[in-house]
């Protein structure tokens, strides 16, 4: 290969936003630009041109403009839309990578292997892998994949044993932690005084976002019963601080159940002022409440796009004496790490990727109460032993000084040994490094290959559904190596009910397949005349916001 440095587009949330994506978006793209070896460029899907700042690379936003009517509505005629399907093509066809990097959900990023474009460019995901069994379409998408990255030691477990080792896993790029960030607090009962909270309580902690997979109302009843029958003098002194978001659209009442279940006097949560910008723990009080310091009625629970900075969030994190993690699954959960980096002991369900991270750190893994099978995504899923996790808030608290020093220790040692950003960084560096291309990869100036669009007249009538689906990708989309994919099985089945059973029972007919096919072709058509003629694909809005981006 040439010495010129390979083009690297990675798909994200946002590096600026405070989620798991939008930290790990931060912590990867910085480093690999700070190798100096890579051209590299960001497609944010919750960004917009005017966040580009001051980042040493290119930046493309999602995001349609505010006073934009037209980007608007394209926008939102289609929920993929939000991962960047409608700017994807645009995006690769203006920064031309040799390289497509991605790690997010599944639903998120499968549409990238239909990209016309996709011959061009190496692609390497890590999906989040939280349960087992996976999709079948999503396992055929990851194949197709140059190379697949996981998460976690379970991920990777998951997806040899679905395809019997058939995708190329290549490595274990988890997320990590900064240890010199995320570290023990040198007094804790002085900050917890600082911050208004007794000295001497013990407070059972998360750092969870609000949604229906985190069980917060489960975790709550548990708590409930611990005071109700754990030794007086601990329970009177403990509390369950919930650093969350409230309300969220389709998340749990979490201030019904704290009222309901009569613990909101032992519930604290996290506010963050609009009008002053200070924030602080305080006892439950609803989703808005006054400020402390600034008197206005402006505090609100923290969100993915407005929260802490990492400086504070480690403040958080060691008022905590016992952190737990309460999921019916998990594609990672970054806050147990960052909570165990900080000498928190970590108290986990036993599943998915938690079952890693509480192993690695020594913690107290909650049993599984009961598997099953969830209709939304039809991956086994678990509800954890509450009288389990009850046993440990029994254990941890009754226990010695001495234990629970041990298990701070240990909870710390386990996190910088296993989840460091340097090691994870370096994952994908050895690999970008190493692979070769395949294969058109890398040749945008290839000269350009039109598919032919077919007339009515030459679509076959006399022959069966799975004859006529597979005439479709052999003749008319060129494609005879999906003849007996996931989609070109859905199709059939699809014609042989009537109705799309997979995809909202959507009416389905040959003319409607048709057009899907003449689409793909005519969509691939004009990528291939905009990339060898240099007509205009949309790429014009993405020069303007590039060399914006450029120093």
């Amino acid at each position: 290969m040439s010495n010129k440095k390979k083009r690297l587009l990675i798909l994200s949330e946002s590096h600026h936003l405070a989620s798991g994506f939008g930290t790990y978006a931060k912590e990867i793209i910085s480093r690999l630009q700070d190798t100096g070896k890579y051209e590299i460029a960001e497609f944010a899907s919750w960004g917009r041109k005017d966040q580009i700042g001051e980042v040493p690379w290119i930046y493309y936003g999602n995001l349609p403009e505010d006073n934009n009517q037209q980007e608007g509505e394209i926008y939102g005629s289609n929920p993929a839309n939000n991962f960047g399907i409608w700017r994807f093509d645009r995006v690769v066809m203006d920064f031309k990578p040799d390289v497509v990097l991605t790690y997010r959900d599944p639903w998120m990023d499968q549409w990238i292997a239909d990209s016309p474009l996709r011959k061009f460019f190496h692609w390497i995901w890590m999906p989040t892998v939280d349960s087992a069994p996976q999709k079948r379409e999503w396992l055929e998408v990851f194949q197709k994949c140059d190379a697949v990255f996981t998460y976690s030691e379970f991920g990777t477990k998951t997806l040899n044993e679905a395809t019997q080792s058939n995708i190329n896993v290549v490595g274990c790029a988890s997320p990590g932690i900064n240890p010199k960030v995320f570290k023990p607090a040198k007094d804790k009962q002085g900050l917890r005084e600082s911050l208004g909270l007794q000295k001497d309580c013990f407070i059972i902690g998360t750092v969870m976002r609000n949604q229906r997979r985190k069980l917060f109302i489960e975790l709550m009843k548990s708590f409930k019963t611990f005071l109700e029958n754990g030794p007086k003098e601990i329970t009177d002194k403990t509390f369950l601080y919930l650093h969350t978001s409230y309300p969220e659209k389709q998340g749990w009442d979490i201030g019904g159940a704290a009222i309901e279940l009569g613990i909101a006097h032992k519930v604290i949560c996290t506010y963050i002022c609009r009008s002053c910008n200070r924030w602080f723990p305080s006892k439950f009080k609803d989703a808005i409440c006054t400020c402390k310091y600034c008197g206005n009625r402006t505090s609100f629970m923290p969100n993915v796009s407005s929260g802490l900075e990492v400086p504070d969030l480690v403040k958080v994190y060691n008022l905590f004496d016992l952190y737990v993690q309460y999921a019916i699954c998990e594609g990672f959960g970054m806050p147990q790490v960052e909570a165990a980096a900080c000498g928190i002991p970590v108290a986990a369900t036993n599943y998915s990727a938690m079952e890693d991270v509480v192993r690695h750190t020594k913690g107290f893994p909650i049993a599984i109460d009961k598997l099953f099978r969830e209709a939304d995504t039809g991956a086994d899923r678990v509800y954890p032993s509450n009288d389990n996790l009850i046993e440990v808030f029994n254990l941890f608290f009754t226990s010695s000084d001495k234990f629970r020093k041990q298990k701070s220790e240990e909870a710390r040692k386990g996190a910088i040994t296993r989840y460091n950003w340097e090691d994870t960084a370096l994952v994908w560096e050895k690999y970008i490094d190493s692979y070769s291309p395949v294969d058109l990869q890398g040749k945008w100036e290839s000269p350009p290959f039109y598919k032919r669009t077919i007339s009515k007249e030459e679509i076959p009538q006399q022959v069966g559904h799975s004859d006529f689906v597979r005439w479709l990708y052999s003749m008319v989309l060129q494609e005879p190596e999906g003849m007996f994919s996931f989609e070109a099985c859905n199709f059939i089945s699809s014609l042989n009910m009537g109705a799309d059973i997979i995809n909202g029972m959507e009416p389905m007919s040959r003319e409607k397949i048709v057009d899907i096919f003449q689409h793909r072709v005519i969509r691939h058509n004009e990528l291939e005349k905009a990339r060898t003629l240099g007509t205009d694909y949309g790429t014009a809005y993405f020069k303007k916001e590039a060399s914006q981006s450029e120093k």
